[in-house]
This record gives C-alpha cells, sequence and structure tokens, in this order.
C-alpha cells in the first residue's frame, strides 16, 4: 500500500494524462476525468488528451499532444481498457517510451482478465510490460495480473463525498433501483424478471431504470410490457449526479445484474447514499463487496436469486442496516483525499 500515516509530498512532476475525457449528457465522467480534476484542484502540471468520442479523432489528438507536448511532461498516465481502445493505448505506449517519459497504466475495465487468458493475450502482456508502473482499482484486478505475472499497485476509484447525500433508511420498501446502461453486459432483462417475482409478494413493489441506451432498451421495454410490469416500472434514461441522489431518497436497495464487472463506482455511490447493494457475484465484485456485511451478492442471471437477496433485506431491518453502517464507513476510504494520497506517493515513487 502506499498510502501512509505520515502527510504525503506533493506530486513533483509534471504530468499527462492520456484517456477517455469525452463528456457527453449520456454518459458519467471517466476515471480519467476524475482523476485528472482531482490533480488540477492541488495544483499538478497537468495536460489530458483526448476529449474526442470518434476513436480516430481521439487517436489522432493523443498522438499529436504527446509529440507536440513533449518537454512539458515527465510522466504519461496511460488508462488501459480492452478493446478498441487498445490501438491508442498501444501507440500512446510507444510514443512515451521513444520520448523517454516515465509510464503508468492504470487497469479499468472488467473484461481486462478475459482478454489477458484470450488468444491475443501477448500483446496485452507486451503492453503492460512497457510500464514502469501499473495500478489497480480492485484486488481482483490485482490478482488476475499477478496471474501473468505482471506486479501492479492498488490505488482505487476516486469518489467525492461530499457530492453525495446519505439517507438513513429507517424501513427499506420494495422500492428498487436500477442504474446502469442498456447493454447486454448489464443484462437489463434479468432486473425485470426480478421484479416480476416480486411484483407477487409486494403489491406496492416499484423499480427506477436509469442508464443511456447501449442497444437493448427496446426489448427490454418490451420485456415488461410482455410481464404486465408497466405500472412498476419507470424508465429515466441516464441522470447526473443531482438525479441520483433524488432518486437514492426515493428509492431503497440498489440493484446490479452486471455479466462483467470490476470495480464499480457505482457501489461507491449507492453506499455513500446510503443504499444497500444487491449484485450479481461476477468479477471483481467479491472483492469490492462483502456478502452479507456491505452488501448481498446473488448468483448470476439468476432471477429468484436476487429476488430472495432483496426480501431479505426488506423482512430484515436489522440485516439491511447492518449492511448500510458497513458500507458507509468502508466507502469513506474512497473518498478523493485518501485516495489521492496514494496517487501522491505512487508518481513522487518513480
Amino acid at each position: 500500500m502506499y498510502c501512509t500515516k505520515e502527510r504525503n509530498l506533493p506530486i513533483n512532476k509534471s504530468i499527462l494524462i492520456a484517456g477517455l475525457f469525452a463528456q457527453s449528457g449520456n454518459n458519467p465522467p471517466t476515471q480519467a476525468f476524475v482523476l485528472a480534476n482531482t490533480m488540477q484542484k492541488r495544483g499538478v502540471q497537468l495536460i489530458v488528451t483526448s476529449k474526442h468520442i470518434s476513436k480516430w479523432k481521439r487517436l489522432a489528438d493523443i498522438v499529436f499532444t504527446m509529440l507536440k507536448k513533449a518537454s512539458a511532461y515527465d510522466v504519461a498516465i496511460i488508462q488501459f481498457y480492452s478493446g478498441n481502445s487498445f490501438i491508442w493505448q498501444y501507440i500512446a505506449a510507444h510514443i512515451a517510451t521513444l520520448l523517454h517519459k516515465k509510464i503508468v497504466m492504470t487497469v479499468h475495465g472488467g473484461n481486462v482478465p478475459a482478454k489477458l487468458e484470450s488468444s491475443i493475450g501477448h500483446r496485452y502482456k507486451a503492453l503492460l510490460n512497457k510500464a514502469d508502473l501499473i495500478t489497480a482499482p480492485s484486488a481482483f484486478i490485482q490478482q488476475e495480473l499477478k496471474k501473468h505475472g505482471i506486479a501492479s499497485v492498488l490505488i482505487e476509484n476516486i469518489i467525492e463525498l461530499s457530492d453525495y447525500q446519505f439517507k438513513e433508511k429507517i424501513k427499506i420498501r420494495p422500492r428498487i433501483l436500477w442504474m446502469r446502461a442498456f447493454s447486454d453486459i448489464y443484462n437489463p432483462l434479468m432486473a425485470a424478471q426480478v421484479l416480476n417475482i416480486l411484483k407477487d409478494k409486494y403489491a406496492d413493489v416499484k423499480m427506477v431504470m436509469a442508464g443511456p441506451d447501449l442497444g437493448m432498451l427496446k426489448e427490454t421495454k418490451e420485456l415488461v410490457v410482455k410481464l404486465g410490469l408497466d405500472k412498476y416500472i419507470d424508465f429515466v434514461g441516464f441522470i447526473n449526479n443531482q438525479q441520483k441522489n433524488q432518486l437514492a431518497a426515493d428509492c431503497d436497495i440498489y440493484i446490479s445484474t452486471n455479466r462483467i464487472d470490476n470495480a464499480p463506482v457505482s457501489f461507491l455511490e449507492m453506499w455513500a447514499m446510503g443504499l444497500p447493494v444487491v449484485s450479481t457475484g461476477v468479477g471483481g465484485v467479491p472483492y469490492l463487496l462483502d456478502d452479507g456485511l456491505t452488501g448481498i451478492i446473488a448468483k448470476d442471471d439468476d432471477a429468484k436469486s436476487m429476488a430472495d437477496a432483496i426480501i431479505s433485506l426488506i423482512e430484515n431491518q436489522a440485516l439491511s442496516s447492518s449492511i448500510i453502517n458497513n458500507a458507509k464507513m468502508k466507502v469513506a476510504t474512497y473518498d478523493e483525499a485518501n485516495v489521492y494520497r496514494k496517487w501522491e506517493e505512487a508518481i513522487n515513487s518513480l
């Protein structure tokens, strides 16, 4: 661990962050954006790239910025994802190497472990091995990297706790919040199936489904109609931070039906607002959420398992109160100031 009891020295190097900085009304800020904002508030000399949504414009901007401003930074922090991002990550790492810059790769995405095990895993390993330092946001990612002989430092995702309003839940009601993108990896159909079970036990059950459409909104709404759940489920689209706080005040339980996950920031947000979390136990979830202590883990793609977990929270106030309080204490360790101290020591150690 890089966090120490003594006060860390300020970051003494100029930094370039290459990552996804495009901001739109349908996407929350990326961790690259959050990290950059945190560093800028503390006076770090910083360059960021890129704000382009188009992958080719983003690539061109990253290359141009890294070369043009070569004399203005000492360290390149490269956000490491799987999928199409590999191209710009690969090129950015090679430019930083040619320019003799220190390289930090911070690994994101629950699909990275699967990529390392795949037929192209050697490419991912070769790229990661170019880094002077690798950071991982969860013990799960750390363990998966270690399987391939890749050492990393645990630096959690950042959350600004002051952005979230904790509301005490006196009694847990059947008011459910689902908040992810409408995509197969987030399995929104399972959420509808969970509610279909709960409506037979609780006549006043309600669910809000929030998030941008990545291809499955129409199919989800069709299933809702087919199951006769129209009056139980509201679709509200992408929500901003103010709306999250309002929905967290109105709802009593957060569910995550993901098929793939790493260290979801949404869990931290819900803990900070006082919502107990019920999630499938995929990927890095068991490393973040302690079953029965800071949330409840249900079986993957098993609506009955998740419905049973929700019922246990509603029917057992002592359990739900304990989970809420434990989660509140845990999320405090992810506060911006605490996590930033780890970044200070990590960067200064290069």
